[in-house]
């Protein structure tokens, strides 16, 4: 590094910005650089006090403390002027003793105040700590009934975690009675409940405790618009719907709401073919729109490989090919990053088969650039694998060598369990599908691309980012590199985007049945009004109750109805049964099966998985 240079180059781009001649996001990128730069440096006491003053001038005073990171001693003894300012600014980014925000998340929290319906939509970069700002939010606030919605399990599972282990979150679980389950008999003074969209809906359905809530979030919100997304189904599934619905149900009422999700693109008035259904879910819903997808907190380098020799701008990285075959130059690219040494996550488009996350986590077995790994930290994990599964198992063979995998056939524990051996250093390499995107904390400074697809459908821009996004980590790194073999990837994440939408908003937007129902009249066609209409007849036909067809709500009313037309021609002795079956249940928590298997009957016709419909 040159520092006479990069500094000056830097004081410049400072002037720039003061001036408001470079945008901020800009110069968080051109600060991100240099603290990656000179992390390695011999810093002098006038370097810290340059540092600092940076660090807080692009408003993430974060920079200036992550060199702890790097074995760096950033202790100011002699104050000056910018020194102290910058002390006196990061003051007002603390909510407490051990906790500061960066200054963009200020300016959301900062919009919430007493007193006023507060409702936004966030879209930020990965780095940008969208979580971690709900829970000061909710301190700011001191709401007393929360809802927490977040699309997986996992993300449920980490958040509640974080609350009862980590001393920073301890306010929650000391001023908050948590709740997880969808049957809740009784409340606490404040209540905080974290659920799956599926689980809200349930609690909806099931509570009769007059629950009305104060806060509530939702992640991932993008998922409101199947379109947006790739998904291995054609059409969409029960768990879109369900997503809809509970922003639906969250925006009830009075309560405050903040929807987040990751670099989601946005239609705008002037466009050639302007969609505004988003737009008109933004306004008839009172929510204030942030657009902070630009905010790189953790810088990206982007290389894509086509030379027998690359060399990293920041020269830590030399890797010199010896073929132009993508598996021997992934061995060749992890072998170079494993002797800086670094970790890396390898993205595949598929589980299995040639080229798949086991065909490379095979390959790097057997190139034995990792036979040396020292595994006995998680032995009992290795064990535990072998005796409920198989010693045969490619993840035991990878375990072995420090090689984690993770994909969808991986059960959901051992994923999270191989993620916690990844961020704690144990595991050095992860190889991973789409999962790695979907409600999933890493911490690693490398990603190698295989594929610009997801399966067999090519990349959308907006997952090309976000499977971006797992390179570098804000806390961890200043910097994340991309290293793209696929010879594409870097063109998707540069290509064309797709534009949000919200059905329920769009008259011109085809909608199935349970659509219908959610969407208002103005946003109906012709052909949707009459297919309401027909609906409705049915239901008054077989006078069943509104309060009946509005329980399990991402199942169709028709297919309701024609449960109900099963069930009402079951005999005497297929009820009696059914009622055995439910004895079983509450009495000796067992199942009759003739009993369970009339079920099955009755809902088989309504079933649309062809799996499911082979088991029943």
């Amino acid at each position: 590094m040159d520092r006479v240079k990069e500094t000056a180059d830097l004081i410049v781009e400072l002037n720039k910005f003061k001036k408001g001649e470079l945008e901020d996001f800009q110069f968080i990128k051109n600060v991100c650089g240099y603290f990656d730069k000179i992390k390695a440096e011999q810093i002098s006491k006038n370097d810290y006090r340059f540092l600092k003053f940076i660090a807080s001038s692009s408003g993430i005073p974060h920079f200036y403390y992550i060199l702890n990171q790097f074995e760096q001693t950033p202790d100011i003894e002699e104050f000056d002027l910018n020194t102290f300012s910058s002390l006196f600014y990061e003051s007002i980014l603390h909510t407490d003793e051990s906790s500061m925000l960066h200054k963009y998340k200020k300016e959301i929290i900062d919009t919430f105040e007493v007193d006023k319906r507060n409702r936004l939509f966030l879209s930020a970069s990965t780095s940008f700590g969208k979580t971690h700002l709900v829970f000061d939010v909710i301190k700011k606030m001191k709401y007393e009934n929360i809802v927490l919605i977040f699309p997986t399990i996992a993300l449920l599972s980490e958040n509640l975690e974080r609350m009862i282990s980590d001393s920073e979150y301890s306010y929650f679980h000391e001023n908050y009675s948590v709740h997880t389950l969808s049957e809740v008999n009784q409340l606490g003074d404040k209540n905080l409940f974290i659920y799956t969209h599926e689980r809200f809906l349930s609690f909806i359905e099931k509570s009769n405790l007059g629950v009305q809530f104060d806060f509530a979030f939702v992640d991932e919100v993008y998922k409101i618009d199947n379109d947006y997304l790739i998904d291995e189904e054609l059409k969409e599934n029960e768990r879109d719907v369900a997503y809809r619905l509970a922003v639906h149900y969250a925006l009830n009422d009075n309560t405050d709401v903040l929807l987040a999700g990751p670099y989601m693109d946005f239609d705008t008035p002037n466009s050639l073919n302007y969609n505004s259904s988003f737009d008109n879910f933004l306004a008839e819903n009172e929510i204030s729109f942030f657009d902070y997808n630009n905010y790189e907190i953790v810088n990206k380098t982007y290389l894509n490989i086509k030379r027998a020799r690359v060399s990293y701008p920041d020269n830590q990285l030399d890797i010199h090919y010896s073929t132009s075959g993508k598996t021997q130059r992934l061995i060749e690219t992890a072998e170079a990053i494993i002797n800086i040494p670094q970790n890396l996550i390898i993205y595949c488009a598929r589980k299995n088969g040639n080229g798949g996350v086991e065909y490379y986590a095979s390959s790097l077995i057997n190139s034995g650039i990792m036979e040396n790994h020292d595994s006995s930290e998680y032995e009992d994990v290795i064990s535990h694998i072998e005796r409920n599964f198989t010693k045969e198992w490619i993840l035991v063979k990878a375990l072995k060598q420090g090689i984690g995998i993770h994909h969808g056939l991986v059960p959901k524990y051992i994923q999270k369990e191989i993620i916690s051996l990844f961020n704690q250093g144990a595991l050095r390499i992860l190889i991973s599908t789409t999962t790695i995107t979907e409600g999933v904390n890493t911490s690693a400074k490398n990603l190698v691309v295989m594929h610009s697809k997801k399966g067999n459908k090519d990349l959308k821009k907006f997952d090309a980012k976000n499977i971006a996004g797992r390179a570098g980590r804000f806390g961890y790194h200043y910097s994340g590199r991309v290293i793209d073999l696929s010879g594409q990837f870097i063109k998707v994440i540069n290509g064309e985007a797709e534009i949000i939408k919200h059905k329920n908003y769009d008259e011109n937007s085809p909608k199935d049945e349970i659509d219908l129902f959610y969407s208002g009249d103005k946003y109906l066609s012709q052909n949707d009004k009459q297919r309401k209409n027909e609906i409705e007849a049915e239901q008054l036909k077989r006078n069943i109750p509104e309060e009946i067809l509005n329980q399990y709500k991402v199942i169709s009313r028709l297919d309701k109805m024609r449960v109900f037309d099963i069930m009402s021609k079951l005999t005497d002795e297929e009820l009696a049964l059914i009622k055995k079956l439910i004895r079983f249940i509450n009495y000796k928590m067992d199942i009759d099966y003739a009993g369970f298997q009339i079920i099955l009957n009755v809902l088989e016709p309504i079933v649309k998985n062809q799996k499911l419909k082979f088991l029943i």
